[in-house]
């Protein structure tokens, strides 16, 4: 019994040893260094774009006002606590004027929720609304 062991552990000691260079050890580390700061800056930019949003969203008119009010009738904190508020939610898009103030308002809630505005309402309605929600968005000139 005891021959097999010592033979593993000879094989063991004469195993290759597996080295990293300086320079690997370098290149990992600033890789990592560099994605780390990446990310970083990247939640702080994030952070930045919905604090002025959200300071936006006190002006009627606005689209982040109009995105704002479309995240509401998603959450919808009715009596119950779950379900969109549909009424809300296609009278809000009912207001939004023009299509270029859609895309603008689509950029606000991407930049406040960090989601598809579209994807959401897919999400969040069923298909027969969904494709109401579509005819008003697709309606504006």
């Amino acid at each position: 019994m005891a021959l097999p062991a010592a033979l593993a552990v000879k094989a063991i000691k004469k195993r290759p040893k597996l080295t990293i260079g300086s320079t690997t050890i370098s290149v990992l580390l600033a890789t990592g260094l560099g994605a780390v700061v990446f990310l970083g800056i990247r939640a702080l930019v994030r952070k930045f774009k919905k604090d002025i949003r959200e300071g936006q969203a006190l002006e009627e008119g606005n689209p982040a006002n109009f995105a704002i009010r479309l995240v509401m009738a998603f959450e919808n904190d009715n009596a119950f606590g779950w379900g969109t508020d549909e009424e809300s939610l296609f009278r809000t898009l009912e207001q939004i004027p023009t299509a270029s103030m859609m895309r603008k308002v689509q950029r606000a809630y991407r930049d406040l929720e960090g989601r598809n505005l579209s994807a959401d309402l897919q999400s969040e309605l069923t298909t027969e609304e969904f494709a109401i929600a579509n005819e008003i968005i697709n309606s504006k000139r």
